[in-house]
C-alpha cells in the first residue's frame, strides 16, 4: 500500500514548514499544475484509494478530524484491499 499526498499551494516552500508544524511524515509532491490541468480537481482535500491497475475505487472530497474519518477510510481501504492468495491454493 502506498500514500501519496499531491500538494497544490503555488508556493512549494510551505511543504516543509507544515509537516513539521503537524508533525507529519508523508511523501508530499508538488503538484499544483498537475492536478489544476491533467486531473482537473478544484476541490480540495480529495481522498482517492486507487488499485494497482490503476482504477479510482473510491473518490471523496474533504476531511473530518474526527475519529470517524479515519474509521471510514480504514474501512474503505480494507475494503478496497487486494485478496493475498495463500501459497500452493492455485487451482483449488
Amino acid at each position: 500500500m502506498q500514500f501519496l499526498t499531491l500538494n497544490m499551494d503555488e508556493n512549494p516552500g510551505l511543504i516543509e514548514p507544515f509537516l513539521k508544524e503537524h508533525q507529519l511524515n508523508l511523501i508530499v509532491l508538488p503538484a499544483y499544475s498537475y492536478v489544476q490541468d491533467t486531473l482537473k480537481v478544484f476541490g480540495i482535500p480529495q481522498n482517492w484509494i486507487v488499485d494497482a491497475n490503476g482504477v479510482v475505487r473510491l473518490k471523496g472530497i474533504g476531511y473530518d478530524s474526527t475519529e470517524k474519518w479515519e474509521a471510514g477510510m480504514k474501512d474503505a481501504i480494507e475494503k478496497h484491499k487486494p485478496e493475498v492468495k495463500a501459497a500452493g491454493s492455485a487451482g483449488k
